[in-house]
């Protein structure tokens, strides 16, 4: 385990700390901080758990979860390296969502008290995140509104141009820079695993994807981008390199 990294000589430099904290305030947030290391699969937090402070993603990638009837879980939102979780909490409030680590992990962990004299002292910190809050909860009402008006494959082809979205593309060979499962891809689409998988087939036989493995390559972006074109006119951009069917970009 690695010891606690001053923030000032921290290597994320979209960390909100980092961008919006005077040099003062990084000090004593990096006294204050806890850092904190999660394997593949572990729980950052579940449900129910009391809030005690904010999560920052140093580095990796976290699924935001809910459980539903029957235990049924559905991904609401992903989260990367610059990113935040969970919420600052009063007296015994608890998390109505749970946080699972996609890949190895690393956070910063600050305490309710710490997070409420760095919002007071850091103007700049504060509005950040309240900008970044705003934005996650409009993203989030988009995608519940899709998953009421949209077909399983519109469901499916905008999970493939969300996933796009969050964690972007390999420069090498167009894969999503994320392995996800059939099953986490189905909790996001609100589908099933057997729609997912039949869909994604029909994708690949229609040349939009290439599948290898769980790596799924976007082969046609703009192909992906029509599929969804009556609920998203504007949000997603079709404007990446496109691999070849051997998986490597280049001239078709």
């Amino acid at each position: 385990m690695e010891d606690n990294i001053n923030c000032a000589y921290c290597n994320n430099k979209v960390c909100f700390i980092n961008q919006h904290c005077s040099v003062n305030w990084m000090n004593i947030i990096s006294e204050a901080k806890n850092q904190l290391w999660y394997k593949k699969g572990q729980y950052i937090f579940r449900e129910g758990d009391r809030i005690f402070g904010l999560y920052f993603i140093e580095r990796g990638k976290v699924k935001i979860i809910s459980t539903g009837l029957n235990n049924k879980e559905q991904i609401v939102r992903l989260a990367v390296t610059g990113h935040v979780i969970g919420h600052r909490g009063e007296n015994h409030e608890t998390y109505p969502i749970g946080a699972v680590a996609l890949e190895d992990t690393q956070l910063c962990f600050l305490d309710n008290d710490i997070v409420y004299e760095a919002f007071m002292n850091n103007p700049n910190l504060t509005f950040s995140l309240m900008m970044f809050y705003s934005s996650e909860l409009r993203k989030t009402e988009i995608r519940e509104r899709h998953l009421a008006q949209m077909s399983i494959r519109e469901k499916i082809a905008d999970t493939l141009l969300y996933l796009k979205e969050i964690f972007g593309m390999n420069s090498t060979d167009g894969s999503l820079n994320a392995v996800l499962s059939r099953q986490e891809i189905a909790e996001i689409a609100g589908t099933s695993v057997e729609q997912v998988i039949r869909e994604l087939t029909d994708f690949e036989n229609e040349k939009l994807i290439i599948k290898q493995g769980r790596k799924i390559i976007l082969f046609d972006v703009d192909g992906l981008v029509r599929i969804v074109a009556p609920h998203n006119k504007n949000r997603y951009s079709s404007a990446w390199p496109r691999p070849n069917r051997n998986g490597f970009l280049g001239k078709q």
